[in-house]
């Protein structure tokens, strides 16, 4: 029930924000996946990761470039947006044989895509 309260909550915030103004984006970060994956941000908002793995986790930048700090089962952490910050995040240890991160995430400067 608190996942189902808080994928409720991330779909509401998206809603929303409104353009020209600072927004805050949540971002779940699940076992094998983020949702969102893609983010649409402009430079001033917030990302809010929220941990809804069952262990601890840190999201780091491509680049180690910024990072959510470990976060334990439910623990949240805030990240400022920059122009210049890196756009490609994945969980810190989580990589495939090759040694690529296996759970990705981007960050995408503008507004999403009208379907």
């Amino acid at each position: 029930m608190l996942r189902k309260t808080t994928l409720m909550a991330a779909l509401a915030v998206s809603f929303l924000s409104t353009p020209g103004n600072a927004a805050e984006h949540i971002i779940l970060i699940l076992p094998d996946a983020y949702f969102p994956d893609t983010s649409y941000v402009t430079a001033g908002d917030t990302l809010r990761f929220v941990n809804e793995t069952e262990g601890s986790i840190t999201v780091i930048s491509e680049d180690g470039g910024w990072s959510t700090g470990n976060l334990a089962v439910f623990e949240e952490a805030s990240v400022g947006v920059s122009q210049d910050m890196t756009r490609s995040f994945y969980h810190e240890g989580v990589v495939d044989e090759n040694g690529d991160p296996v759970v990705t995430g981007i960050l995408k400067f503008g507004s999403a895509p009208l379907k």
